[in-house]
């Protein structure tokens, strides 16, 4: 039997990092997607979308990692995403009851673009000749 692997990188998706899992998670992994996520909030901040399209597999523990993540993201003021999960996940989060723990992204909210160098994000002051006299 060959032993369980998983990558765990980010991906540019549009304006939002989301990071992707590949592989199986499961006992041997969590402890590295954990990490990863773990490492991708602090990075990106407390919303994360994670793409579950390339697990194959998940078992308890797995599940156990992502509900953890889920946990800390909530703790932090986020909610983690879970974009197109596989089939064996989704099967799996629907069979523990656990799908509504973790929302499609297409429910996140956009991120603001970056205001341009030098712009302020207090109101402009109005003209002189606009101004009442007090």
């Amino acid at each position: 039997m060959s032993e369980a692997t998983v990558s765990c990188y980010p991906r540019r998706d549009g304006n939002i990092e989301v990071l992707v899992l590949e592989g199986t998670l499961d006992l041997t992994t969590s402890p590295r997607v954990l990490e990863a996520l773990t490492a991708f909030v602090r990075d990106q901040g407390p919303d994360v979308t994670v793409d579950a399209a390339r697990l194959d597999f998940i078992d308890s523990m797995g599940v156990g990692t992502l509900v953890r993540a889920a946990k800390a993201a909530r703790d932090a003021g986020g909610m983690l995403y879970l974009q197109n999960p596989a089939e064996p996940v989704r099967r799996i989060l629907e069979t523990c009851g656990l799908g509504r723990l973790f929302p499609s992204p297409t429910l996140r909210p956009v991120p603001k673009a970056a205001a341009p160098e030098g712009a302020s994000l207090e109101p402009a002051a109005k003209p002189r000749s606009l101004r009442r006299a007090a």
